[in-house]
Order: structure tokens, then sequence, then C-alpha cells
């Protein structure tokens, strides 16, 4: 949950940003910069299938860099209720998790250069691995007590593995920061005035919120 400071008048700040693009901003050096630099350190090219598990906070804004990095962009999600903001924020291609089998998906899809794992299910996580392609990477961002269980075979007869992505630097979010403004890739807020900071947290843990919480001072 990300928190703004409004000042008292709502005129534009020094650097010509007006309160809208602060708050925007905010969560875009919080789950932007995660997600933009796993991606962009991935290995993955143009043209490469890549696959966003999770359409929430991390993985609202992973879809957009996706596409906008021009991969070949495939959201995974729990239901078929997601489908249409996955395509919305720049999927090509949606899979349901509760319908279909992501793996087999995904290999008819010639197979996925990289899985970003953005959802805080681990259990789910394990069952992604036979959808990478030969030499692929599964980037986990989203964090989970949960353990998963793969066999080794299969990631060292085909190459694949598995990697953890925290976030990234000052540099890291000032490049975010530039890329989402030249590219259009915006987060999907709630903003809440500070009074209302319980129910602000109430619809982040029950994944209500679409898709950050955020609090004005």
């Amino acid at each position: 949950m990300d928190t703004f400071i409004e000042d008292s008048g709502g005129e534009q700040f020094a650097d010509g940003q007006n309160n809208r693009d602060l708050r925007v901003g905010l969560d875009v050096m919080c789950a932007g910069v995660t997600t933009f630099n796993a991606l962009r350190n991935s290995g993955a090219r143009p043209g490469d299938v890549v696959a966003i598990q999770g359409i929430g906070g991390l993985g609202h804004l992973a879809v957009q860099f996706a596409n906008k990095f021009g991969f070949e962009t495939v959201a995974i999600g729990r239901g078929e209720d997601k489908k249409s903001l996955a395509l919305k924020l720049g999927a090509r291609t949606y899979i349901d998790s509760k319908s279909q089998d992501v793996a087999k998906e995904l290999v008819g899809l010639g197979g996925a250069r990289v899985i970003l794992a953005t959802a805080s299910d681990g259990k789910s996580m394990g069952g992604l691995i036979d959808g990478l392609k030969t030499g692929g990477s599964l980037v986990i961002v989203g964090e989970s007590p949960d353990p998963f269980q793969d066999s080794t075979l299969q990631l060292i007869l085909v190459r694949k593995s598995i990697v953890g992505w925290p976030s990234g630097t000052s540099i890291d979010s000032e490049d975010t920061l530039k890329f989402a403004a030249a590219n259009g890739v915006r987060p999907m807020i709630e903003v809440f005035p500070l009074e209302r900071a319980a129910d602000a947290y109430d619809r982040m843990i029950s994944g209500k919120v679409r898709f950050r919480s955020v609090l004005k001072m």
C-alpha cells in the first residue's frame, strides 16, 4: 500500500507533475520497477513468448510492460472474468488456470521463453515449469511462503531455470518511470483518504482492490 502526500492547493509541483501523476508514479516505482526490471533482465527478446502469471498489483503492470517490450504476451489468470481486462492491458492470449492446462497451452504456443510469476501462490508456480521452452526461465517476483516441487530432470535435460528477482535501484526506478511515461503504461489504483486507511488495508488484504491502494494525506 502506497502513501501519497498532496499539497493543500492541488497545485502542480515543481517538476510539472500534477497530483494524479504523483499517485501513479508511486506505484510505478514500487510494483512497476519490480516487474519492469525483471522483464528487461530476463533475456527475452521482442517476439518471444512471455507469460505473466497473475493479473493483480504486479501482474497488471507486467502485462503492459511485456506488451510494450514487443513480447508475444500471454496472461495467466484464474477465471474467465479476468480475460477482458488482460486483453485490454495488452495480452494477446489469455489462459484460464481454472479450466485450462496452463503448461499444455503454453507448449501449444511454442513454449514460453520466460514466465513471470507475480501471484503469491507457490503451489501453482511449480506447475509452470513444463510450459517453458528449452532454455526458458521461470522468474519469480511474487512472494509466497508455500514451497513448490519440481523434478531436477525438468530443469537439467532442457536447460530450464528458476530465478527470483527482488526489485531495483534508484536508477532502475528512473528508467521505469521514463519507459512507462513514454509508452503509456499506467497502474490501476484506488485512492483513499488517510482516515480510511483501515478500509484500504482490508481491500488490499482481501484481494478486492484494483489493483493498488493509495493513501492520500
